[in-house]
């Protein structure tokens, strides 16, 4: 039994900073990714929400309950035994919250204890023209994940953390008294991409060792798509190929938490995620923090010549 992905969507702002927020992005990717997969909304058993940056930088209530609103999966009051419910709730992980929330989804899907769980990542500048030096654009993202009988799915999950890294990329929010308002701040350090590189390349060789495959056996690599080049750079690391990795449009090529929704989205489009027998997703956050991801494509196995 597994999680198998059912459908992936990504939506950006056409207007740029000044354009869709982190909510309404997170709501049209999650419900173009519900249609896609021919469900209905009010079907989701579990929704987990991703995103970092939010509008106004709001903390309550969780961005995935005004998002579970929004797109009519089962809101209102508890569900009683007679009626469909869905349980939503946001996980904050930075650059490797999509992995971290694919994780939580996978323990009740992979299981049967659900049959639907959508995770949902995006994140747009939270306060235009205040903040300063925010390097991200604004793209959201969601993936569905449904409950499968057979192998197909992921088959494993590792997260490792390098604390001595911790100061080379932060974000605070401090009051600013020439604008009189909170500021929110990202500084990152010219050292950071190398190292996430770095420390991904080594947590990744010991989890592609754990899972007993080699570099060669991967067939897709989806990663962050941010820092710039971590893809590429990563690849080369681990003596990938580099068309490994699907080729991602250059506007979402920044793309923060909804950076590998945005990747596996371009491998899905291309035909590569269903060639591919054994996906690997790497993502790297502040921390520093990196996330791994095994996937088995059962189907692309049966067909695909070795």
């Amino acid at each position: 039994m597994g999680a198998r992905i059912e459908s992936v969507a990504t939506s950006r702002s056409r207007s740029g900073h000044f354009g869709r927020g982190a909510l309404r992005l997170s709501d049209k990717a999650a419900r173009e990714c519900i249609d896609r997969s021919g469900h209905q909304p009010g079907d989701i058993d579990l929704l987990v929400n991703a995103g970092l940056y939010k509008d106004r930088s709001m903390a309550e209530p969780a961005l995935a309950s005004i998002i579970q609103e929004d797109i009519g999966a089962n809101p209102g009051h508890p569900p009683t035994r007679d009626r469909h419910g869905t349980f939503s709730f946001d996980v904050m992980n930075g650059g490797c919250g999509a992995i971290t929330a694919a994780h939580v989804v996978d323990a009740f899907v992979g299981t049967g204890a659900a049959q639907l769980g959508l995770v949902v990542a995006g994140d747009a500048d939270p306060a235009p023209g205040i903040s300063r030096g925010f390097p991200f654009p604004s793209v959201g993202g969601a993936i569905l994940l449904a409950h499968s009988e057979t192998e197909e799915g992921f088959a494993r999950f590792a997260f490792r953390t390098y604390p001595e890294h911790a100061e080379l990329f932060e974000t605070r929010i401090c009051w600013e008294p020439e604008v009189r308002h909170n500021v929110v701040e990202v500084r990152e350090d010219p050292r950071f991409a190398s190292r996430c590189v770095e420390c991904a390349a080594e947590a990744t060789t010991a989890f592609l060792s754990a899972v007993s495959l080699r570099s060669e056996d991967v067939d897709l690599l989806v990663t962050s798509q941010y820092p710039p080049g971590f893809s590429v750079d990563l690849a080369g690391a681990l003596c990938i190929a580099a068309d490994v990795a699907p080729t991602v449009r250059p506007e979402l090529a920044s793309a923060h938490t909804a950076g590998p929704i945005v990747a596996l989205e371009s491998a899905v489009e291309s035909g590569h995620f269903a060639r591919a027998r054994n996906v690997l997703f790497v993502t790297a956050g502040a921390g520093i923090t990196i996330a791994m991801a095994l996937y088995r494509n059962v189907r692309a196995a049966a067909v695909a010549p070795r």
